[in-house]
């Protein structure tokens, strides 16, 4: 049994040629095809080894029974095993991503059979055999048992039939805090552990400025390429939380390092994204890429005429202007050149995302797109466009009023425009002729009901409702009027909104809400969206279970997750510090979304504000510290890997009390600078870089992911050295005088 929450994975023997033994104990043998599969061989290796962590077994992964065996294991199918072809009896007839686990008698000794309609499914029966004894899989590593039970081959007999088919987890996307960060090692143990939650598809979130693709259009070199909207982090010198950056001077991903030109970090990048995308496929699940077609690098302005700057952070991007219509030649043409970038780029792809600007300015022309689908349509089949506004601009999103009508009438010609582009049948096939699957994403809410008249034939559509879980889900009547039945429909799931930010969230009774809706409303999928990643063990953990399950609660997860690896005692303190770090997470989302936005001024900006600190201030604070505790009391008592699992909440919330104090006491100082009280001011800066450097230093206590080493970069930059530099200036002017 291990005795750390984060295990670096055992790396796979590269021939099946011969018998691998692991250890002494009970004498099992894994039984595989003489040539088996390559994701049947993982799993029995996956079996294998987790038999010698839990039972210090004597495990023989081989292509025939050993007589000298006491328990027997069979990993693959009838079809793709010959030695269980014999004993397989019954076997369940199973989709693609069925699996099973069947106990059954082999000479005389007990034996399983481990299998699936698929390779994969095959993988992920293997996971649920160590489900069954106890490991859970989560984010950054398995957590195994305090007390296995009992090595038993007998009376399992389990067949599972995902009622969600597409289970979408997206990674990469735009800000230091999240995946973008992650070297490519840290991707491919974060997939490892997806493909045993079962998630099946890997989305890639690209944008046009990211260095993963390079092109030209009409003389116009593509030159943009950099991560996190060119923004650069120093950690070195004064630095709270040094120590985790290993002597860096700036953070970066680790695929970076050194690529200063423009074409060293494109050539880094290609390697990066291909290595995701081949780790993902290895693990048996497609791959996605999601990007704005309508968006291009700045530089192309110069060759698409009467373009306009998009609004965005940097506003590093153009987007087609008034003088552009849907119809539009040149811009069709600048459109397919950056998608063929791509889809020439990464070959192997599975999919391609379409997604709607988030800030559909492209409005113009909404009357004349409207008209062309409504014609399309046939006459009577779709709505007036008043009442469509009319919806848009009164329904209970952020995106209403103004905002509302705009997103509407900037989808209309952005659908417009998209579907003339579908309408090309040998445009979205790959190098070697192969199809991609498209989807469409973002489409405005009011749209939902005619979707099946506005979009083509043969195209799914990813469907984001609202920024946060707990708006979408008080507005899930909006998914009712989703063609679910005609249309491949996914939902994006936001384990944890980049508006809410650096600070510490979870989201999962609103998750559960959510997973009710799809599994009961004949939706084909999810995908989730968020950017930190410390605290979503047990979203995703629900998520994976809920999809097999549509029974799973969010409460018997938890309880699932953390009675068999960290105790019966645990999971009552676990449950209440989680549910404290959700109300925190909904106290923030219904006052100020954008509070922890992790973008210059974060935490500055409060300086120059005038007024109390907002009562919600401390009541986010105080679920924190609250949270805090309960994880702490937890920890006291955890044993094994609960120790370092437990240990790592209590020191996230224990950041985010932190947060709430600095906030708090930056808001103070302004106050008092503003009045002239030096005094005062110094007071509350002393207290806003004291907290600031404490939070900062929980964190680094505990890092595991460069999600952890993101937030910690970008406030000691945007926290951090501009309260200490505050300080001083207040000091120097006080001594001054």
């Amino acid at each position: 049994m291990r005795n750390s929450y984060f295990t670096t994975f055992l790396c796979l023997a590269s021939s099946f040629t011969s018998s691998i033994v692991f250890g002494a104990g009970p004498q099992v043998s894994v039984v595989t095809n003489a040539q088996p599969q390559s994701l049947e061989r993982i799993a029995a290796e996956e079996v294998a080894g987790c038999l010698k962590r839990l039972y210090q077994a004597e495990v023989k992964v081989e292509t025939q029974p050993n007589n000298q065996s006491t328990h027997v294991i069979f990993v693959g199918t009838p079809e793709t095993n010959a030695q269980m072809k014999a004993w397989a009896g019954d076997w369940p007839k199973m989709t693609d991503q069925g699996h099973c686990l069947k106990s059954v008698t082999f000479r005389d000794r007990p034996a399983l059979l481990i299998g699936g309609g698929s390779p994969v499914a095959t993988y992920w029966a293997a996971a649920e055999f160590e489900h069954k004894l106890g490991v859970r899989s989560l984010l950054y590593g398995d957590l195994d048992p305090i007390s296995p039970p009992p090595f038993d081959l007998s009376n399992l007999n389990i067949v599972m039939e995902p009622a969600l088919k597409t289970r979408t987890w997206r990674t990469v996307n735009d800000f230091p805090i999240g995946p973008e960060s992650w070297g490519l090692p840290e991707q491919k143990q974060v997939l490892r552990q997806l493909a045993k939650q079962k998630y099946n598809r890997i989305l890639i979130s690209v944008y046009p400025w990211h260095p993963f693709v390079d092109y030209e259009f009409r003389g116009v070199k593509k030159e943009t390429g950099f991560l996190w909207f060119g923004w650069k982090y120093p950690v070195s010198g004064n630095t709270a939380g040094r120590s985790v950056f290993s002597g860096a001077k700036f953070f970066d991903n680790p695929e970076f390092v050194g690529a200063n030109t423009y074409d060293e970090r494109v050539t880094a990048g290609k390697r990066f994204l291909q290595g995701i995308i081949d780790s993902s496929h290895e693990l048996g699940m497609t791959v996605g890429l999601v990007t704005s077609p309508l968006e291009f690098p700045k530089e192309f302005g110069k060759a698409l005429p009467g373009s306009k700057i998009m609004r965005g952070l940097e506003e590093l991007t153009i987007s087609p202007g008034a003088a552009q219509k849907p119809d539009d030649p040149l811009l069709m043409e600048l459109t397919k050149t950056q998608l063929r970038a791509y889809i020439d780029t990464y070959p192997n792809l599975d999919a391609i995302y379409l997604t709607l600007p988030e800030f559909p300015e492209w409005s113009e022309h909404a009357d004349l797109a409207w008209n062309r689908l409504s014609q399309q349509a046939g006459t009577g089949q779709l709505p007036k466009l008043g009442t469509l506004i009319e919806s848009a601009r009164n329904r209970p999103l952020i995106a209403s009023s103004a905002r509302g009508e705009q997103a509407l009438r900037g989808n209309l010609v952005a659908i417009d425009f998209l579907n003339r582009l579908r309408s090309n049948e040998t445009f979205f096939r790959r190098p070697d002729g192969r199809s991609l699957e498209v989807n469409y994403v973002h489409i405005d809410p009011a749209l939902f009901s005619s979707l099946e008249r506005i979009i083509p034939k043969q195209t799914g559509v990813l469907h984001f409702v609202d920024y946060t879980a707990r708006r979408v889900l008080q507005n899930k009547q909006l998914l009712e009027s989703v063609p679910t039945k005609s249309i491949p429909s996914h939902l994006i799931l936001t384990l944890a909104d980049d508006n809410v930010g650096l600070l510490p969230q979870t989201v999962h009774s609103s998750l559960e809400g959510l997973m009710s809706e799809l599994n009961h409303g004949s939706w084909s999928g999810f995908s989730t969206r968020y950017w930190c990643v410390g605290d979503l063990d047990l979203s995703s953990y629900f998520l994976s279970r809920a999809s097999c399950d549509p029974q799973t609660t969010a409460k018997q997860a938890l309880r699932d997750m953390v009675k068999s690896t960290c105790g019966e005692d645990l999971v009552a303190p676990i449950e209440k510090g989680l549910n404290l770090i959700e109300q925190a997470t909904t106290t923030i989302d219904e006052n100020d979304i954008g509070f922890s936005f992790p973008v210059p001024g974060v935490v500055m900006r409060h300086y120059g504000v005038d007024g109390e600190p907002p009562e919600w201030w401390g009541q986010a604070r105080d679920h924190y510290l609250n949270a805090m505790n309960e994880f702490y009391r937890a920890n006291t008592r955890a044993r094994a890997g609960g120790r370092s699992f437990t240990l790592y909440l209590a020191r996230r919330a224990e950041f985010g009390f932190e947060y709430m104090n600095c906030v708090e006491a930056v808001r103070k100082a302004g106050m008092a600078s503003r009045r002239k009280d030096v005094e005062e001011q110094k007071k509350q800066l002393q207290a806003a870089v004291d907290s600031m450097y404490s939070g900062l230093n929980a964190l680094a206590a505990v890092t595991r992911s460069n999600s952890d080493r993101g937030i910690i970069a970008v406030l000691n930059e945007y926290g951090y050295r501009p309260l200490v530099k505050e300080l001083e200036e207040a000091e120097n002017a006080s001594d001054s005088k």
